[in-house]
């Protein structure tokens, strides 16, 4: 039995680092997570839920536009979505709602005020990775090491607006090579 241990110790320590930069060590903090420019081209509402709306989002990825949905036909109209540029959560892995595939999750700011996209800077290009000052590392790349670690669960509670709109986590802003990343709803929990 201890051989198998050793065995079995000396095969995980040659293993390669997980993708995504991650090793066991690495605490869960925003770096583990993909936010990315986007530009959402097409939305329509959901034929099964009064809720949801089915976006097409493009994240300048070479496959092509993402399906996502969103939960905002209950907050802005849906002339408000198309067009928008928006920031989007991307490597939470698909899953379907309402029996249709999403594909990432749009990030919006919200309160009694009401809800609004966080948005990037004008000038940040379709596909821009949103980063934070102080949180270095590349995004993980596994959806279930995501779901594992409860990384967006273990962020979430981290990522606001403050009094001037700019959306942070623990205070640091979302940040583009262009500039800030803001939202109309101020001083209000992301999610």
């Amino acid at each position: 039995a201890a051989e198998k241990a050793a065995e079995k110790a000396a095969k995980k320590a040659a293993a390669p680092a997980p993708a995504g930069g991650g090793d066991e060590a690495r605490a869960v903090d925003v770096s583990w997570l993909d936010m990315r420019v986007g530009h959402i081209t097409a939305a329509e509402a959901h034929p099964e839920s009064d809720k949801l709306y089915i976006e097409t989002i493009d994240l300048g990825e070479p496959a092509g536009p993402r399906q996502v949905l969103s939960g905002l036909a209950q907050y802005l109209p849906i002339e408000a979505v198309r067009g928008a540029r928006v920031v989007v959560l991307c490597n939470l892995g698909a899953k379907k709602l309402g029996g249709v595939e999403s594909q990432g999750m749009v990030l919006c700011a919200k309160s009694e005020a009401g809800l609004g996209f966080v948005t990037p800077p004008d000038a940040a290009p379709v596909g821009e990775r949103v980063c934070f000052e102080g949180f270095p590392g590349e995004p993980e790349s596994n959806p279930k090491r995501i779901q594992k670690k409860k990384a967006w669960e273990t962020c979430m509670p981290d990522l606001a607006t403050d009094a001037e709109g700019v959306a942070c986590y623990r205070g640091v802003p979302f940040a583009t090579a262009a500039g800030k990343c803001t939202a109309a709803i101020k001083s209000a929990p992301i999610s």
